[in-house]
């Protein structure tokens, strides 16, 4: 049995391996789309691997009780760098003085560790001074639940980052983070084969196998990362918050947001500027003669919608002209939507569908008889 066990706790040796790799490819930049975050994503790895790499010396009895306490000392850094990165890959507006407080317990565990492993020098023991009950307690409980308080807190970001890209952008399928996702997700799946492990024998017997299936989970999901903005390079550089309406302090008037609402709304339409399968906030605000911000607001106060309902709308009134054109017959449904202006076939579809009630099919059937 102990032959078996030894054979299963290797696979820590390999998620050790892999983590450490993850986190120099990250660190080094392995696809240059974002320097900081992917640095602070390889510094989350760094520390995953200094976890896994305790944890199979500590089972072989290799190492000294010192060596084995430094790579514990990361260990409360682990979680506050994943959201470092997730922070900087979604361009999360938190400002950093604030960011700096997530690392308050793992500068306060450093410290004690560190009086503790000095201590042990000093008394020139071959092991650690005991430590206090209360102690013990707080890591072994307060780990697990850093790990599902930053797992949420990530969550959140991402979710906040869906719902403000559709502020800057007419398409959201390929400038998704669908890669950062599957990487909360598998980080998910360690979380709770942690937690199952605490409380049952047998999940305890196969961790080293699961650890090592969700950290190729992990790693599959980021080495195949792609940029926020992939095919959207005018937005790669913008740090614009959407403005959001403020009875105390209007960034525009009634009288400007009712002028400059006719003024988009006329260009965009009559120049067709919505046809632009790669048009962003940054590039209407130009063609229109505002900035970022005060279209933002014109869009939201004047005509209550955001960037991706005003552009998509009116792509939906050019698709639906189109689908009952005599000339567009040779087109198919994806030439139809290209046509309007629809980046994305889904995009095209759900909207289509969300605003008529129909599926393009469905609405060209319905209204035959107007062709």
């Amino acid at each position: 049995m102990m032959s078996d066990i030894n054979i299963l706790t290797v696979f820590y040796a390999f998620s050790a391996g892999a983590s450490w790799l993850l986190g120099v490819l990250c660190f080094l930049g392995i696809n240059r789309i974002n320097l900081r975050a992917e640095r602070w994503l390889g510094i989350f790895y760094a520390i995953v691997g200094c976890t896994f790499t305790r944890m199979f010396l500590e089972i072989f009895g290799i190492g000294s009780i010192y060596l084995l306490q430094l790579l514990e000392l990361p260990t409360w850094a682990m979680l506050p760098a994943l959201y470092m990165a997730t922070h900087y890959f979604t361009k999360d507006t938190t400002s950093n003085k604030v960011l700096v407080l997530h690392f308050i317990p793992f500068l306060i565990f450093l410290l004690f560790s560190i009086t503790f492993f000095l201590i042990g020098l000093a008394t020139e023991q071959n092991h650690l001074p005991e430590l206090p009950m209360w102690f013990r307690f707080i890591i072994q409980y307060f780990f697990s639940g850093q790990m599902i308080f930053y797992w949420i807190a990530c969550l959140i970001l991402l979710r906040r980052h869906k719902k403000n890209i559709k502020m800057l952008a007419s398409y959201t399928e390929k400038i998704d983070l669908q890669w950062l996702r599957m990487l909360l997700i598998s980080f998910f799946f360690l979380i709770l084969i942690r937690i199952l492990s605490l409380s049952s024998l047998q999940i305890t017997y196969f961790t080293p196998v699961l650890y090592f299936v969700a950290t190729l989970v992990l790693a599959y999901s980021t080495l195949t990362q792609r940029s926020i903005y992939a095919n959207e390079p005018a937005l790669s550089g913008s740090k614009d918050k959407i403005v959001i309406s403020d009875p105390v302090n209007e960034r525009l008037s009634a009288e400007q947001v009712r002028e400059f609402k006719s003024i988009v709304v006329l260009k965009t339409v009559e120049q067709k500027l919505y046809l632009d399968p790669l048009l962003t906030l940054k590039g209407l605000a130009d063609k229109i003669g505002l900035n970022t911000h005060e279209l933002s607001y014109v869009l939201n106060n004047g005509l209550g919608k955001n960037f991706y309902q005003f552009i998509n709308e009116l792509r939906t009134e050019e698709a639906k002209s189109l689908l009952l054109s005599e000339d567009m017959k040779h087109l198919d449904l994806l030439g139809i939507a290209t046509s309007a202006g629809f980046n994305s076939k889904t995009t095209f579809y759900t909207t289509f569908k969300k605003l008529t009630g129909l599926t393009p099919k469905e609405y060209m059937k319905t209204n035959a008889s107007r062709i």
